[in-house]
């Protein structure tokens, strides 16, 4: 069975005086899905799909008007008010005591898990703008707690210093002008609380979108390059729509047309069927893409990789297969692996093996990756650009492929790009590195991005604490893109926010099943999405 894992966010490290404090998210129990029986060979029978399938379905879809933009005005101001907590209102068992090193010689401190010990500070807000929530706190046993604006959760903290106050910051939160509390919910530890403090946050308004990089492969096709040219120039002003299809039918795709009257721009797909160790159903994803591509859609493809040896799965709890071990001792020099690597262009696997210079599961790698290539290779001699993300969620630790770490990771992306581009010539990939932390970035790709899930009900708003982390990581050099997500985000949030993701991929199965059909609309029929449509009256 397949298990989809949920991230909720990323985890935020912020090191404040003299404790670090993590903002971490919540992950969901994971989703089994069913995986249907192998068979031998890939059909060579043609997906249900017609070249005039979308214009079939467009001729009895809804028709909505265009949904303006709608946001805020916003003028930073340079502003800080505080309160001190012994001068807020608190209940309960609460009470304040002195202690020479608070900032003003006295906290609160009496918290002991009771729903009756509440602590608020309210606020008058000045102006519109983005601010810093910010909170000075210890505890003498670490514990996990979160802050809450106006009732509900911005995020939660866990203190690693249980010898000092230390500020904990929740940072790029948008206020309106007007009153605002401030309160602490008491999660599993006891804490004294200083003060509370909200501060201008200027750092949103200096997010530029402009990027002059080429694309890291020299030999990149017209078509890639042209397409990562209309990326480039939307980036910061539209978001291309996405949606993941399960297989090669269009069933999603055309819910998406049925619903909202529109086609998303961008088909993604899987190539986990085409792996040579899987238990996949074998299904003809190549020749969905070029349909696709033929009504003037953008392709993208993920490959979930199942092991290639042994247990056939993606999960590194499920497979016995070993990354680490399957890289040769050659590239490693006193425990640091090579990035560079002449595995990547092997022109004799076998005799490889047999003289023992890779061994089978580094073969097994190889011929996986040769045979996902050769799979590809039609797009290529179509000049069909291909948004390729492989490797995807590095750092989670779920997946095989990050399960030993991130020098063992970057090897594996370095093979995969080399070999793909430099030895078998697939010049029509537009690289996407998918990734949770600076550890695990890799040296040649296009765009950045993010694979975000929330719970079921949870508003997704603008993901603007992923997005500002990713920049930060990418040095603002990259496009952003949201490359999974459980439900639309807020278009007028993004914008106002200034975290407009340049494109975004909606799961299927559940997730597209319990969307809110009001919010796709919206979203679909946003001015500034860009659906197929769009994309066939483009330049």
């Amino acid at each position: 069975m397949k298990k989809k894992i949920l991230l909720l966010s990323l985890c935020l490290a912020v090191i404040a005086g003299t404790g670090i404090i993590f903002f971490s998210g919540k992950r969901q129990p994971e989703q089994e899905e069913m995986i249907l029986e192998s068979t031998e060979t890939i059909s060579e029978t043609e997906p249900e799909v017609s070249e005039n399938e979308t214009e079939t379905f467009l001729e009895n879809a809804p028709e909505f008007p265009v949904v303006p933009l709608s946001v805020p005005e916003v003028n930073p101001q340079e502003v800080l008010l505080t309160a001190e907590a012994e001068h807020a209102k608190f209940s309960g068992a609460l009470h304040s005591e002195e202690r020479e090193e608070c900032s003003n010689g006295q906290y609160v401190t009496g918290f002991s898990g009771q729903e009756e010990n509440t602590l608020q500070a309210a606020f008058m807000i000045p102006t519109a703008q983005h601010y810093h929530l910010t909170i000075s706190v210890r505890a003498e046993i670490s514990g996990t707690n979160a802050l809450l604006l106006n009732g509900q959760e911005v995020g939660q903290f866990t203190l690693t210093d249980t010898e000092h106050f230390t500020r904990v910051t929740v940072s790029g939160v948008y206020l309106p002008a007007g009153q605002a509390e401030l309160a602490i919910q008491q999660i599993d530890g006891n804490i004294d609380v200083d003060y509370f403090e909200i501060s201008d946050d200027q750092e949103l308004q200096k997010i530029h979108y402009q990027h002059s990089e080429t694309l890291t492969d020299p030999q990149a096709s017209a078509s890639a390059q042209k397409l990562m040219q209309y990326l480039k120039e939307n980036y910061g002003n539209h978001i291309f729509t996405g949606q993941y299809v399960d297989g090669e039918g269009n069933a999603e795709l055309n819910e998406v047309c049925r619903i909202t009257g529109k086609y998303p721009a961008i088909r993604f797909g899987d190539m986990r069927s085409y792996s040579l160790n899987t238990t996949a159903e074998k299904q003809n994803i190549i020749s969905s893409c070029e349909q696709w591509a033929e009504q003037g859609g953008i392709v993208g493809l993920i490959w979930n990789w199942d092991a290639p040896e042994g247990t056939a799965s993606v999960y590194a709890e499920e497979t016995n297969f070993s990354l680490a071990d399957a890289i040769p001792k050659s590239e490693l020099t006193e425990g640091q692996v090579s990035y560079f690597s002449d595995v990547a262009m092997l022109e004799n696997i076998e005799s490889a093996v047999e003289n023992h210079e890779i061994s089978e599961s580094c073969a097994a790698i190889l011929k996986d990756i040769d045979q996902i290539a050769e799979a590809l290779k039609p797009l290529a001699e179509k000049d069909i650009p291909v948004l390729w993300r492989p490797l995807h969620e590095a750092g989670g630790g779920w997946y095989w492929w990050s399960a030993d770490g991130a020098q063992s990771y970057r090897w594996l992306w370095d093979i995969l790009y080399r070999r793909m581009t430099e030895f078998h010539g697939l010049h029509n990939l537009i690289w996407i590195w998918n990734g949770q932390s600076k550890e695990w970035l890799v040296d040649k790709y296009d765009i950045a991005s993010m694979d975000i899930y929330l719970e079921e009900g949870e508003e997704f708003g603008s993901r603007y604490e992923e997005f500002v982390s990713l920049y930060k990581m990418t040095k603002k050099k990259k496009i952003l893109a949201l490359s999974e997500c459980s439900t639309v985000p807020d278009m007028n949030l993004m914008f106002r926010d200034r975290t407009v993701w340049s494109f975004m991929g909606l799961w299927y199965g559940k997730y597209f099943s319990s969307v809110d059909e009001q919010k796709l609309i919206e979203f679909y029929n946003s001015e500034r999405a860009i659906t197929l449509d769009k994309l066939k009256t483009a330049p």
